[in-house]
């Protein structure tokens, strides 16, 4: 819903104005079934200039789906495609691209539509974009994302296997026009829990527990859904029997379900796997 749809281009962009890394802008564009905008003209160009009009006027440039984080000097585009020799090489902006730093290996487009290279970890906007001929809808899950898929509970889920802290997998599945999942029952756990058994050999640092929807970020030590509900109204509540170092829960607030289906508290910077849901004929 937040897409504009340009009809000259016969594509839709989002303008996401909250900030962020290169990395994360990229995770937020294919969490939305989207890519990281990579531009195909200078029409377009031209077309992109006005729609970064509308960001907050302290923010220069947005980042876009170019690096060279495989080979320095060698800038290529999101699917591995080398620029050179191509439209997008003459939009590097004068001195650019510069080779002063080993860490410039992402790339913005300036509010002049011209190209720099920066660090992938700065914080910029940035555009997400799909053609209009690749927008499938998915009848079952009743939105765009095809990687959700219907279960028995009446909801719909999306499994990430790529491991994010806790708040950027909140923020991934609200842009996905879901959120977080919320347990409601032992059934569920039963179901939720067999996501991972397909995932035994992930790297992520503890493989064994996947984040859902609640914390004590709200309020201390009362463990709440992300809807603001007591995990005991949610209707699941089972926790893990494995005793926790006083000393360590100081430092834990985020919700995650282990393999064995039990509820746990653990670090929320600490990446991990994590599940979004969509309600089926219902809004979140």
């Amino acid at each position: 819903m937040d897409y504009m749809w340009a009809q000259a281009f016969q594509t839709f962009y989002r303008l996401h104005d909250l900030a962020t890394s290169w990395d994360q802008a990229r995770q937020i564009c294919d969490a939305e079934g989207t890519s990281l905008l990579i531009p195909d003209s200078l029409n377009e160009v031209e077309n992109l200039k006005i729609l970064m009009s509308n960001m907050k006027a302290h923010y220069t440039a947005i980042f876009v789906g170019l690096h060279d984080k495989f080979s320095k000097g060698d800038y290529v585009t999101l699917k591995g495609e080398p620029i050179s020799g191509t439209i997008l090489e003459m939009l590097w902006s004068p001195g650019s691209p510069n080779s002063k730093s080993d860490v410039e290996n992402c790339v913005v487009m300036t509010r002049e539509g011209l190209f720099d290279n920066r660090p992938c970890t700065d914080i910029n906007p940035f555009i997400c974009k799909i053609f209009g001929n690749d927008t499938m809808f998915n009848d079952k899950c009743e939105g765009f994302d095809l990687d959700y898929e219907p279960a028995s509970t009446g909801k719909c889920y999306k499994f990430h296997s790529e491991p994010l802290s806790w708040h950027d997998a909140y923020l991934v599945c609200k842009s996905e026009e879901g959120q977080l999942a919320i347990i409601n029952s032992a059934e569920e756990a039963a179901l939720v829990t067999s996501f991972l058994g397909e995932h035994l050999h992930s790297s992520a640092p503890d493989p064994n527990i996947l984040y859902v929807g609640f914390s004590d970020l709200m309020f201390p030590y009362q463990y709440r859904t992300i809807k603001g509900h007591p995990l005991e109204e949610a209707g699941y509540s089972s926790w893990t029997h494995a005793k926790e170092d006083p000393a360590e829960m100081i430092f834990k607030h985020c919700g995650a379900i282990s393999r064995t289906g039990f509820l746990e508290i653990t670090w929320c910077d600490r990446p991990a796997m994590f599940l979004c849901e969509k309600l089926i004929n219902k809004t979140i």
